[in-house]
């Protein structure tokens, strides 16, 4: 179930070389569209980078020190608002994220509302069957947390990995989604 995810971790190691962040809480914007910008506030010496792939998608990994914990996203337009709605949301999710589903312990969704400081979202937890008990094989996740955050226009599809999803860590990843990634305003033209 997770290897699956694990492919797609390779590629962000491929758009852009991993720096990392030492500044307290530093501010990266990513401009994905025009004059559309993202604001991300990356914790404290967690990892960052980003990139665009070969179709234009702009994505981007924020993991900590330990790669324990591990959030990537990518940002699609929405010009339709096909996932303006909760309901629009768990279909959405149910029907990407039905493998990891079955191979979960939970065996089902348990979709939770993001919350998200501007926008709106949902989310959703699963536990790798196969891994409960021991640990991990390096380059895999014991926890996948997936879900989606939109507002006009766009949409955030993100993914957390996770093999200790009661760390700090974690919640700092999860509240992440909710507080930053948010739209900034464009500049305002120079005044004549």
């Amino acid at each position: 179930m997770m290897k699956i995810l694990l492919r797609s971790l390779l590629l962000f190691a491929l758009l852009a070389p991993a720096r990392t962040v030492a500044a307290k809480d530093p501010v990266e914007n990513v401009i994905f569209f025009l004059d559309h910008r993202i604001s991300i506030a990356v914790p404290e010496g967690f990892i960052y980078d980003s990139g665009r792939d070969s179709d234009g998608t702009i994505t981007a990994q924020i993991a900590d020190q330990k790669q324990s914990n591990r959030l990537q996203v990518q940002f699609q337009p929405d010009p339709s608002n096909q996932l303006g709605t909760e309901r629009q949301q768990m279909d959405f999710l149910a029907a990407t994220c039905r493998l990891y589903a079955e191979g979960s312990v939970e065996r089902s969704f348990d979709f939770k509302p993001l919350a998200p400081r501007s926008g709106q979202g949902t989310y959703c937890s699963f536990t790798d069957a196969s891994l409960v008990g021991h640990p991990p094989p390096k380059g895999e996740f014991r926890q996948v947390t997936t879900g989606v955050k939109v507002w006009p226009g766009w949409v955030i599809i993100f993914t957390l990995l996770s093999n200790e999803p009661a760390s700090k860590e974690y919640q700092a990843l999860l509240t992440l989604m909710k507080e930053s990634f948010a739209e900034k305003a464009p500049p305002a033209p120079p005044k004549v």
